[in-house]
This record gives structure tokens, C-alpha cells and sequence, in this order.
């Protein structure tokens, strides 16, 4: 993986069109290369829009994103889009996934739109396949990772960690998760966060865990809250 800081973002402004004020004004986040970082807010701080300005999701921002050395304003929309496939892995927090596929098939989609992480996986372990069974495996889903069942028919913890795998195949240099262990139970939890903590180390990856809940914290290398971040101005507080 490079060097660079996978996420560096200086002066960044956002505003919804006809607000009266910004929703995030950050003058500096930096995420390097390999660190784990938890961002905390509360509902409605902008924490989601700031994970979809960081994924080239959502634009018409001030200021500058730069994600695994990409400028992001620099880049029309289909290379946000190919950048968001061949560097980014995204674990949701309703998973996304698609519930009348196995769980072998939901992860091996992680690989669809990108060559890059294809070969990534061919690389590391033979296959896209064979990591995405390796993967399955060490998330604690060996026994349903060979099955042909639907995903729809797993709890909701096997389904977290199914998104988990899908977001780490093909070793993308930054994972992105956005409220991923709200309906778990604090073992799960917990167990779940370790987990994808492992396989972030394994593959070099920086993880960005976003989440209002304070208590994980202690699982990271860093923890920020954004309303720290966030500039106070004349034009008031996020709301």
C-alpha cells in the first residue's frame, strides 16, 4: 500500500443549498496509511455526509479531499466512482448486501467493478473465490461460506460480517464504516469490531469507524469527536 495518508482533507466546507448555515466546516482530518481512526457525533452532526464527501459520493464542497492520493475535486465522476471501486470498502450499517445471494456471492461483489482488486485477490490468495472463502472463514463464517442459502436467511450478525468481507476483498487501501454494530449486542459487538480490526492490520489497510457510541473507542489507535473538528464560525454550529 502507499505511503500517503489515506484520507487528507484541509479547509473543507459543506452546506446544504438554501441552509442558513454549514453543515461541516473541518479545517484538517488527516487518516494515515495503516491507522485505525473512531469518529464520533451524535444524529444529524454530518457524520454521514462527511463519509459520502470522503467516498466522492456527495460533492459541491469547499475546501480539498485528497483520498489515497487522489485529489477528489480533481476528478470527474466516473474516476470517483473507480476510485471508490478500487480503494475504497464500504461496510454499511443496513449492509446493503443482496439478500437472495449466498454469502459467498455478496462478498466476491466487492471485486465486480474493479480489476484492481481482482488481482489483488488473485495475487494473495489464488482466487477472487478463494479469499473470499478465506475471509468468510476467519470472520466466523466458515460453515455458511461454502452454502448456497441466501443471505437473507442469516442473522444479523452473520450478515454484518458477510458485509465486513465484502468491503476487505481485494485488500482496498481504505475501509469505511458508517454505524456498522448498531443492532448487535455488546458481545457481538465487540467481537465483530476485533475482527475487522484484525483484518484491517492484515492487509495494511486504514479503517474510518464512524459511530455515536463512545463506549468503542478504545478499540482504536485514534479517537475524534466532530464536534471537535468542526470550526466554530460566525454562521453557528453543525446542525
Amino acid at each position: 500500500m502507499s505511503e500517503a495518508a489515506a484520507i487528507s482533507i484541509h479547509e473543507l466546507s459543506f452546506r446544504w443549498p438554501r441552509a442558513d448555515k454549514p453543515l461541516l466546516k473541518i479545517p484538517q482530518l488527516t487518516l494515515a496509511a495503516g491507522e485505525s481512526l473512531f469518529l464520533q457525533g451524535a444524529s444529524g452532526s454530518g457524520k454521514s455526509t462527511l463519509l459520502n464527501l470522503i467516498a466522492g459520493v456527495q460533492t459541491g464542497y469547499g475546501g480539498s479531499i485528497r483520498v489515497c492520493g487522489e485529489q477528489l475535486e480533481n476528478l470527474s465522476t466516473r474516476q470517483r466512482d473507480q476510485l471508490r471501486a478500487d480503494r475504497i470498502g464500504l461496510v454499511f450499517q443496513q449492509f446493503n448486501l443482496l439478500p437472495w445471494l449466498s454469502p459467498l456471492e455478496n462478498v466476491v461483489l466487492g471485486c465486480r467493478f474493479s480489476a484492481q482488486r481482482r488481482q489483488q485477490a488473485a495475487r494473495q490468495d489464488g482466487s477472487v473465490e478463494a479469499q473470499a472463502l478465506r475471509l468468510l472463514g476467519e470472520l466466523g463464517l466458515a460453515s455458511v461460506s461454502g452454502e448456497k442459502r441466501a443471505t437473507s436467511t442469516l442473522s444479523i450478525g452473520q450478515q454484518q460480517r458477510v458485509a465486513a468481507a465484502r468491503a476487505l476483498i481485494g485488500n482496498p487501501p481504505l475501509i469505511i464504516a458508517d454505524e456498522p454494530t448498531s443492532s448487535l449486542d455488546s458481545d457481538h459487538r465487540d467481537r465483530f469490531i476485533e475482527l475487522l480490526l484484525t483484518e484491517c492490520r492484515r492487509s495494511g489497510a486504514a479503517l474510518l469507524f464512524v459511530s455515536h457510541d463512545r463506549l468503542l473507542a478504545t478499540h482504536f489507535h485514534r479517537r475524534l469527536q466532530l464536534d471537535h473538528l468542526v470550526q466554530p464560525a460566525q454562521e453557528g454550529k453543525p446542525c
